[in-house]
Protein backbone atom coordinates (compact mmCIF):
# COMPACT_ATOMS: atom_id res chain seq x y z
CA UNK A 1 0.00 0.00 0.00
CA UNK A 2 1.70 3.04 -1.11
CA UNK A 3 2.58 6.50 0.96
CA UNK A 4 0.38 9.02 0.51
CA UNK A 5 1.06 12.53 1.33
CA UNK A 6 -0.86 12.84 4.60
CA UNK A 7 0.60 16.27 5.22
CA UNK A 8 -1.26 18.10 2.17
CA UNK A 9 -4.32 15.59 2.12
CA UNK A 10 -7.55 17.10 3.34
CA UNK A 11 -8.69 13.83 4.46
CA UNK A 12 -7.35 13.73 7.95
CA UNK A 13 -8.98 10.33 9.47
CA UNK A 14 -10.96 7.22 8.40
CA UNK A 15 -13.78 5.80 10.56
CA UNK A 16 -14.18 1.96 10.51
CA UNK A 17 -17.19 0.23 11.23
CA UNK A 18 -16.21 -3.03 13.21
CA UNK A 19 -18.55 -6.23 12.77
CA UNK A 20 -18.34 -7.07 9.22
CA UNK A 21 -15.43 -5.16 8.31
CA UNK A 22 -12.62 -5.95 10.99
CA UNK A 23 -13.97 -9.36 11.32
CA UNK A 24 -16.40 -11.57 10.44
CA UNK A 25 -18.67 -11.87 12.94
CA UNK A 26 -22.18 -10.87 11.35
CA UNK A 27 -21.90 -14.23 10.15
CA UNK A 28 -20.64 -15.95 13.78
CA UNK A 29 -23.62 -13.83 15.46
CA UNK A 30 -25.85 -15.39 13.16
CA UNK A 31 -25.05 -18.87 13.64
CA UNK A 32 -25.08 -18.24 17.31
CA UNK A 33 -28.85 -16.82 16.83
CA UNK A 34 -29.96 -19.60 15.53
CA UNK A 35 -28.43 -22.10 18.15
CA UNK A 36 -30.29 -20.18 20.89
CA UNK A 37 -33.52 -19.95 18.69
CA UNK A 38 -33.65 -23.11 17.89
CA UNK A 39 -33.01 -23.82 21.55
CA UNK A 40 -36.39 -21.67 22.94
CA UNK A 41 -38.60 -23.07 20.13
CA UNK A 42 -38.02 -26.73 21.60
CA UNK A 43 -36.21 -27.64 18.47
CA UNK A 44 -32.73 -28.52 20.04
CA UNK A 45 -31.06 -27.82 16.43
CA UNK A 46 -29.75 -24.76 15.14
CA UNK A 47 -32.62 -22.69 13.39
CA UNK A 48 -31.81 -21.85 9.93
CA UNK A 49 -34.27 -18.94 9.05
CA UNK A 50 -32.57 -17.07 11.80
CA UNK A 51 -29.53 -17.04 10.17
CA UNK A 52 -31.28 -15.92 6.66
CA UNK A 53 -33.34 -12.92 9.09
CA UNK A 54 -29.66 -11.93 10.55
CA UNK A 55 -28.75 -11.54 6.43
CA UNK A 56 -31.80 -9.25 5.50
CA UNK A 57 -30.97 -6.89 8.22
CA UNK A 58 -27.18 -7.19 8.58
CA UNK A 59 -25.87 -4.09 9.94
CA UNK A 60 -28.44 -3.89 12.62
CA UNK A 61 -28.47 -3.20 16.00
CA UNK A 62 -28.66 -5.94 18.91
CA UNK A 63 -31.73 -4.65 19.98
CA UNK A 64 -33.54 -4.71 16.47
CA UNK A 65 -31.78 -7.83 15.56
CA UNK A 66 -33.10 -9.42 18.71
CA UNK A 67 -36.93 -7.57 18.19
CA UNK A 68 -37.02 -9.30 14.92
CA UNK A 69 -36.34 -12.51 16.21
CA UNK A 70 -38.81 -12.54 18.80
CA UNK A 71 -41.29 -11.50 16.30
CA UNK A 72 -40.40 -13.53 13.50
CA UNK A 73 -40.35 -16.98 15.31
CA UNK A 74 -42.83 -16.13 18.04
CA UNK A 75 -40.56 -16.70 21.37
CA UNK A 76 -41.36 -14.01 23.83
CA UNK A 77 -43.21 -16.43 25.76
CA UNK A 78 -39.67 -18.53 26.21
CA UNK A 79 -38.51 -15.14 27.44
CA UNK A 80 -38.20 -13.57 30.90
CA UNK A 81 -38.77 -9.85 30.80
CA UNK A 82 -35.49 -7.87 31.90
CA UNK A 83 -36.66 -4.50 33.10
CA UNK A 84 -39.48 -4.73 31.32
CA UNK A 85 -37.97 -6.05 27.84
CA UNK A 86 -37.87 -9.59 26.64
CA UNK A 87 -35.45 -8.61 23.85
CA UNK A 88 -32.51 -7.90 26.49
CA UNK A 89 -33.54 -11.58 27.97
CA UNK A 90 -32.15 -12.71 24.17
CA UNK A 91 -29.56 -10.63 24.10
CA UNK A 92 -28.05 -12.09 27.13
CA UNK A 93 -28.41 -15.76 26.41
CA UNK A 94 -27.06 -14.66 22.72
CA UNK A 95 -24.58 -13.24 24.33
CA UNK A 96 -23.52 -16.30 26.66
CA UNK A 97 -23.64 -18.60 23.88
CA UNK A 98 -21.94 -15.87 21.21
CA UNK A 99 -19.02 -15.55 23.77
CA UNK A 100 -18.26 -19.53 24.61
CA UNK A 101 -18.47 -20.67 20.78
CA UNK A 102 -18.68 -18.58 17.57
CA UNK A 103 -17.59 -15.79 19.05
CA UNK A 104 -14.76 -16.99 21.03
CA UNK A 105 -11.12 -15.38 20.93
CA UNK A 106 -10.05 -18.34 18.73
CA UNK A 107 -13.27 -18.24 16.61
CA UNK A 108 -13.23 -14.54 16.08
CA UNK A 109 -9.01 -14.70 14.70
CA UNK A 110 -10.13 -17.33 12.23
CA UNK A 111 -12.47 -14.67 10.51
CA UNK A 112 -10.36 -11.59 10.80
CA UNK A 113 -11.02 -9.91 7.12
CA UNK A 114 -7.23 -8.58 7.13
CA UNK A 115 -7.10 -6.25 4.24
CA UNK A 116 -9.16 -4.04 6.47
CA UNK A 117 -6.93 -4.52 9.59
CA UNK A 118 -4.01 -3.63 7.16
CA UNK A 119 -5.71 -0.53 5.91
CA UNK A 120 -6.43 0.26 9.04
CA UNK A 121 -2.31 -0.04 10.54
CA UNK A 122 -1.76 1.71 6.90
CA UNK A 123 -3.79 4.85 7.96
CA UNK A 124 -2.68 5.07 11.42
CA UNK A 125 1.25 4.82 10.63
CA UNK A 126 0.77 7.63 7.75
CA UNK A 127 -0.21 9.72 10.70
CA UNK A 128 -3.89 9.96 10.08
CA UNK A 129 -6.13 9.57 13.24
CA UNK A 130 -8.42 6.10 13.31
CA UNK A 131 -11.45 5.36 14.70
CA UNK A 132 -14.07 2.48 15.52
CA UNK A 133 -18.11 3.27 15.70
CA UNK A 134 -20.11 0.07 15.55
CA UNK A 135 -23.43 -0.82 16.47
CA UNK A 136 -22.02 -3.36 19.26
CA UNK A 137 -22.08 -2.05 22.67
CA UNK A 138 -18.31 -0.78 24.07
CA UNK A 139 -17.40 -3.77 26.18
CA UNK A 140 -17.86 -6.36 23.56
CA UNK A 141 -16.52 -4.00 21.20
CA UNK A 142 -13.04 -3.85 23.08
CA UNK A 143 -12.92 -7.18 24.01
CA UNK A 144 -13.05 -7.94 20.03
CA UNK A 145 -10.43 -5.16 19.51
CA UNK A 146 -8.43 -6.25 21.82
CA UNK A 147 -8.23 -9.89 20.57
CA UNK A 148 -7.91 -8.62 16.85
CA UNK A 149 -4.52 -6.68 18.84
CA UNK A 150 -6.01 -3.30 17.04
CA UNK A 151 -7.43 -1.24 20.17
CA UNK A 152 -3.95 0.09 20.49
CA UNK A 153 -4.17 1.45 17.26
CA UNK A 154 -7.36 3.68 17.74
CA UNK A 155 -7.44 7.17 19.20
CA UNK A 156 -11.38 6.53 19.86
CA UNK A 157 -14.18 3.81 20.10
CA UNK A 158 -17.55 4.97 20.19
CA UNK A 159 -20.03 2.03 20.87
CA UNK A 160 -23.86 2.06 20.63
CA UNK A 161 -24.68 3.11 24.10
CA UNK A 162 -23.25 6.45 23.20
CA UNK A 163 -26.19 7.50 21.00
CA UNK A 164 -30.03 7.35 21.24
CA UNK A 165 -30.29 6.24 17.30
CA UNK A 166 -28.52 3.65 15.32
CA UNK A 167 -27.78 3.37 12.34
CA UNK A 168 -28.83 4.08 9.65
CA UNK A 169 -28.96 7.26 11.48
CA UNK A 170 -25.95 9.32 11.16
CA UNK A 171 -25.88 10.15 14.98
CA UNK A 172 -22.80 8.03 15.97
CA UNK A 173 -20.63 9.07 12.72
CA UNK A 174 -21.30 12.68 13.73
CA UNK A 175 -20.36 11.95 17.33
CA UNK A 176 -17.26 10.24 16.04
CA UNK A 177 -16.47 13.20 14.16
CA UNK A 178 -17.03 15.37 16.98
CA UNK A 179 -14.80 13.73 19.38
CA UNK A 180 -12.44 13.64 16.97
CA UNK A 181 -12.54 17.16 16.10
CA UNK A 182 -12.70 16.73 12.31
CA UNK A 183 -15.25 17.76 9.78
CA UNK A 184 -17.16 15.31 7.52
CA UNK A 185 -14.95 16.66 4.20
CA UNK A 186 -11.92 15.22 6.48
CA UNK A 187 -13.28 11.57 6.70
CA UNK A 188 -13.37 8.37 5.25
CA UNK A 189 -15.53 5.88 6.80
CA UNK A 190 -15.18 1.91 6.06
CA UNK A 191 -18.40 0.08 6.42
CA UNK A 192 -19.27 -3.48 4.95
CA UNK A 193 -23.36 -3.02 4.77
CA UNK A 194 -26.04 -1.31 3.29
CA UNK A 195 -27.23 0.18 6.89
CA UNK A 196 -23.87 1.42 8.14
CA UNK A 197 -23.00 3.09 4.46
CA UNK A 198 -26.61 4.62 4.76
CA UNK A 199 -25.35 5.75 8.02
CA UNK A 200 -22.31 6.95 6.14
CA UNK A 201 -23.85 8.76 3.25
CA UNK A 202 -25.81 11.19 5.71
CA UNK A 203 -23.25 12.61 7.47
CA UNK A 204 -21.31 13.86 3.81
CA UNK A 205 -18.26 12.11 4.68
CA UNK A 206 -16.17 9.97 2.28
CA UNK A 207 -17.46 6.35 2.53
CA UNK A 208 -16.10 3.32 0.95
CA UNK A 209 -18.31 0.01 1.15
CA UNK A 210 -16.65 -3.29 1.65
CA UNK A 211 -18.68 -6.15 0.86
CA UNK A 212 -17.77 -9.77 2.36
CA UNK A 213 -19.91 -13.29 1.62
CA UNK A 214 -22.64 -12.04 4.63
CA UNK A 215 -23.29 -8.76 2.80
CA UNK A 216 -22.59 -9.23 -0.71
CA UNK A 217 -26.15 -10.19 -1.74
CA UNK A 218 -27.84 -6.93 0.20
CA UNK A 219 -25.26 -4.57 -1.24
CA UNK A 220 -25.42 -5.88 -5.20
CA UNK A 221 -29.50 -5.48 -4.55
CA UNK A 222 -29.77 -1.96 -3.09
CA UNK A 223 -29.52 0.66 -5.65
CA UNK A 224 -28.59 3.63 -4.56
CA UNK A 225 -24.98 2.62 -3.42
CA UNK A 226 -22.67 4.37 -5.94
CA UNK A 227 -20.47 1.28 -7.41
CA UNK A 228 -17.80 3.36 -7.82
CA UNK A 229 -17.04 3.08 -4.08
CA UNK A 230 -18.03 -0.13 -3.43
CA UNK A 231 -15.02 -3.41 -2.92
CA UNK A 232 -15.87 -6.83 -3.95
CA UNK A 233 -12.25 -7.95 -4.52
CA UNK A 234 -9.93 -6.70 -1.13
CA UNK A 235 -7.24 -6.75 -3.89
CA UNK A 236 -8.65 -3.70 -5.32
CA UNK A 237 -9.19 -1.55 -2.04
CA UNK A 238 -5.73 -0.16 -1.86
CA UNK A 239 -6.34 1.53 -5.29
CA UNK A 240 -10.16 2.33 -4.41
CA UNK A 241 -9.09 3.83 -1.29
CA UNK A 242 -6.73 5.88 -3.42
CA UNK A 243 -8.93 7.02 -5.13
CA UNK A 244 -11.29 8.34 -2.90
CA UNK A 245 -8.54 10.54 -0.86
CA UNK A 246 -7.54 11.44 -4.48
CA UNK A 247 -11.02 12.76 -5.53
CA UNK A 248 -11.53 14.66 -2.44
CA UNK A 249 -8.49 16.46 -2.68
CA UNK A 250 -8.94 17.50 -6.54
CA UNK A 251 -11.92 19.46 -4.96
Amino acid sequence: MPDQNVATSRITAFIFDLDGTLVETERLKAKSYATVVGKLTGANAPDLRAIELYERIVGSTDEMVCRHMIDEFDIANSLEPVDGEHWKHLHQIRMDEYRQTDGAPERLMENVYQHNIDLLRHQKSVGRTVSVATSSFSDETKRVLDVLGVRVLLDDIVGRESVSNPKPDPEIYFLAMKRLRVAPEEVVIIEDSPIGTKAAMATGASWICVSTPFSRQAIETTSWLDPLWVVHDPAKLSETVNRRIESIDKI
